[in-house]
């Protein structure tokens, strides 16, 4: 077994020094030779900011942190690496002890106790932090598992069975299978690290009970060594002893510290106090009731603009009626990498995915009133494009990470700058370009203005519309808003006939032909006369779609940054 053990080791160091040049800054991080090669493999060449601050702290000093940053700058694995390298190092001290003792018996089980649990506001970042954990732990050994609700409960329990060591979840699943009894979740004595990741929306969203229950459930993390020796049983080993440490971890996209919360930090001195769900009002309080310990290093990367550095933000001035027609020109024109349009309101994306769907653009869509297989589905199919388009509410705008969105559209303005913020960090992300635009209408010169100036933008640019390309949009428009319409109308008639139909059935009463026979065969008639109109549209539609939408040469270069500048007029 040792030498099982040294060959490992020696194929890890070749590894590592075949990309020594390239892999120096992660060298420079002494993270564990399988880590490297992991980030390696997965094409991470250097660390980001956010992960240079947080790493030599979390993974080497064993402090708690807080961490904010802008969104797409590598959070998660801010503050999964220093989790994976301090269960790795456990793992190789605790091995080397079993085979010095000879007491290793072979094919021990995988899993274990829990060691990490991670909670996040949303389902869709459950899976998306969980992905991004087992790439890293790949070559690890190491069980990562999402625990969310919308999913079958029983496969979840399975999944808990085989003792992962890491759990991600959000607060309203792993509490109820918490407070069911759940073995794996509710044994806590080893659990070494506890996460709140998009903490401030955890606190928007109100998590405020199931966060504080699952809190009060966490074994005390700030005893002293003498405390915890006379709390342990003589059974225990060293490596269980220092598992009573806990250690947190708290990051966002934003952060709000008071000067007295930093200032004890920074002097060591105690930040716990008694805290109430209604107190869960701020990171700070959040941080306070995870009992974050004194000399917690806190890494905040947030700018005055918040937003990304190489995000270019310009606007289209339109009415509401041409909104249609600009998004279409921007998709058709401009339509490289993934793009996500957002709406305000759920009506105005059915509005436009239906449109855009029959324009010949696949669509996919996520909104609250989804089932949550079919948003998840979307939100794998968006990943798996390279020149997807979604269209999603305001819910959809925080803490997923995309790669290659290049181009962030707003069909409805947001209600509040830091909406704006989290729509428009869905692109340029990870150092890459990207851009936002927002569609404005005079109804929405205000609020755009307004926005403008809460970021000191008012000069911001105008997006270039070649006017050359609108008389065959609108073509094309024309004609799929009368398909659209003749479509909807229908769909509401059926709809309402099977309604009718399933409620006299369920009431076993039987529907009495109200319209006389001269009736029937108008009806019959019109609605054959509807099929004939709908078909002729719909091949008149075809048959613009064969073609390119203008065969005149456009600059498609505006994405790479060469674009108008306008003065953005104020009321």
């Amino acid at each position: 077994m040792q030498d099982d053990i040294e060959n490992m080791e020696q194929d890890n160091k070749e590894e590592v020094k075949l990309g020594e040049d390239e892999l120096y800054a992660w060298l420079e991080l002494r993270l564990h030779p399988l880590l490297i090669k992991a980030m390696h493999r997965l094409g991470f060449n250097e660390p980001t900011p956010i992960q240079k601050a947080c790493i030599p702290a979390g993974a080497h000093q064993g402090k708690d942190v807080i961490g904010a940053a802008e969104t797409g700058s590598g959070k998660t694995l801010a503050f999964g690496l220093p989790i994976l390298q301090r269960l790795l190092e456990e793992r190789d001290k605790t091995t080397r002890l079993h085979v010095e003792d000879e007491k290793v018996a072979e094919g021990s089980s995988t899993g274990g106790p829990l060691r990490a649990l991670i909670l996040t506001p949303t389902r869709e970042l459950a899976k998306q932090v969980c992905d991004h954990l087992k790439e890293a732990a790949k070559f690890l050994g190491i069980h990562v598992v999402p625990i969310v609700g919308g999913l079958s409960m029983e496969k979840q329990e399975r999944l808990l069975k085989k003792k992962p060591e890491i759990v991600v979840g959000t607060p309203g699943r792993l509490w109820e299978l918490m407070s069911s009894g759940n073995q794996h979740l509710v044994e806590l004595h080893s659990l070494s690290f506890f996460v709140l990741d998009e903490a401030d929306r955890m606190i928007e969203r109100g998590h405020f009970k199931e966060v504080q229950s699952i809190i009060e459930m966490l074994p005390l993390s700030n005893s002293s060594d003498e405390q915890t020796v006379k709390a342990t049983s003589s059974c225990e080993t060293v490596a269980n002893l220092q598992i009573k440490k806990r250690q947190t971890f708290v990051f966002s996209a934003t952060l709000a510290l008071s000067a007295n919360f930093r200032k004890k930090l920074k002097r060591g001195l105690s930040t716990s106090k008694a805290s109430t769900a209604d107190d869960l009002s701020s990171i700070e309080e959040l941080s306070k009731q995870a009992g974050m310990k004194p000399n917690a290093e806190i890494v905040d990367l947030t700018n005055a603009s918040i937003l990304p550095e190489k995000l270019e933000e310009s606007f289209i001035e339109c009415s509401d009626d041409d909104k249609d027609a600009n998004l279409y020109y921007i998709l058709s024109v401009h339509g490289q990498g993934r793009t996500i349009v957002f709406c305000t309101s759920i009506s105005a994306l059915r509005h436009i995915s239906s449109l855009l769907r029959t324009l010949g653009i696949n669509v996919l869509t996520n909104h609250a009133q989804m089932q949550q297989r079919a948003r998840m589905k979307a939100v794998d199919r968006f990943r798996e494009g390279e020149n997807s388009v979604l269209v999603a509410t305001d819910g959809f705008a925080r803490g997923m990470d995309f790669d290659n969105v290049r181009t962030v559209i707003h069909y409805q303005l947001p209600h509040s700058s830091d909406v704006y913020i989290h729509r428009s960090g869905r692109t340029a992300r990870k150092s890459l370009t990207g851009c936002s635009i927002a569609l404005i209408s005079p109804a929405d010169k205000a609020k755009f203005y307004s926005l403008c100036k809460s970021f000191s933008k008012e000069n911001l640019q105008q997006f270039p519309v070649d006017q050359a390309y609108m008389p065959a949009i609108m073509n094309r428009l024309s004609l799929a808003r009368q398909i659209d319409k003749i479509s909807s109308k229908s769909s509401k008639e059926n709809a309402n006939k099977s309604w009718l139909q399933r409620n006299a059935e369920s009431m076993g009463l039987i529907l009495e032909a109200s319209d006389s026979e001269e009736e029937r065969v108008r009806g019959h008639k019109q609605r054959k006369a509807t099929s004939a109109q709908l078909q002729k549209l719909q091949q008149d539609l075809n048959e613009l779609l064969q073609h390119p939408l203008q065969p005149k040469t456009f600059s498609r270069r505006y994405l790479a940054g060469l674009v108008f500048h306008h003065c953005f007029k104020s009321n």
